[in-house]
């Protein structure tokens, strides 16, 4: 006879967070019919769970006849889950995740006053030119600086972009624009350097709960070594990494 290799629980519990789904779908209070078609039950079932969960104040009624939202001991909870957050050490774990998957250099960076900074990084398996390090990194030579310049508002990466343009005679701008126009339509930045030196990097952002980007995750290689290709293994890998770090922060992805 074969053992079960998951644990026993309680299935009611499963099929009420169904129904705390639903109501987390949704920016206003839902009608009971539109719940159960959202957490797949009748509308009875989902009643039942409703009348329990408004009990425990994990759901409310709303001021509209007949329609629910999420209470304020779900509010509770959620808070609770930020405060215990630590968003470090959960991207570290998928820096690990990437480059063992990729067998590229992996690297996680976050941005400071004085520009983006490499957090914490894992070396790969091919011996390579560049020197990884943890520290301040460039903006307009990396893939994370043009992550950071594409996502965050304009206000906020404007100065320290314009002074590394200048000292480069390159332009802000155009910089800016390309970095949107690949998160927008890629979800992802690439970079590949012009130098001589081969250099080629791809990254990703990660969102918390507010949708704030707080990290990049990036992978860097050569371009004889990286798959930049928004369909290449690579590519789908950090992207892959990025969705589990977002979702660990309570924040939304799509890859």
């Amino acid at each position: 006879m074969e053992e079960k290799n998951e644990r026993r629980g309680i299935q009611s519990v499963e099929v009420a967070f169904r129904v705390l789904l639903a109501l987390h779908s949704s920016r206003q209070a839902l009608p009971l019919k539109e719940i159960a078609t959202r957490a797949e039950m009748t509308g009875s079932a989902a009643n039942n769970y409703l009348v329990s969960l408004v009990r425990t104040g994990l759901a409310s009624v709303d001021s509209k006849p007949g329609h629910y939202k999420l209470g304020p001991g779900a509010l509770r909870l959620g808070m609770a889950a930020i405060a215990q957050l630590d968003g470090f050490d959960q991207v570290r774990l998928e820096v690990g995740v990437l480059r063992d998957s990729t067998k590229q250099h992996a690297a996680m960076s976050s941005w400071t006053a004085d520009g983006p900074v490499s957090l914490f990084k894992q070396d790969g398996e091919l011996r390579s030119a560049f020197q990884m390090r943890t520290g301040l990194i460039d903006i307009l030579a990396t893939a994370a600086g043009k992550v950071f310049v594409g996502s965050l508002p304009t206000a906020e990466t404007r100065r320290l972009l314009q002074q590394e343009a200048k000292a480069h005679g390159m332009d802000a701008q155009a910089f800016r624009a390309e970095a949107q126009h690949e998160l927008d339509t890629a979800g992802y930045a690439s970079m590949e350097r012009a130098d001589g030196t081969g250099y080629a990097s791809v990254a990703a952002p990660i969102r918390d709960w507010t949708g704030e980007v707080r990290f990049a995750l990036s992978l860097i290689g050569s371009r004889t070594t990286l798959d930049v290709r928004p369909n290449g293994p690579h590519v789908k890998a950090l992207l892959e990494s990025c969705a589990r770090a977002t979702a660990a922060l309570g924040g939304t992805a799509s890859i």
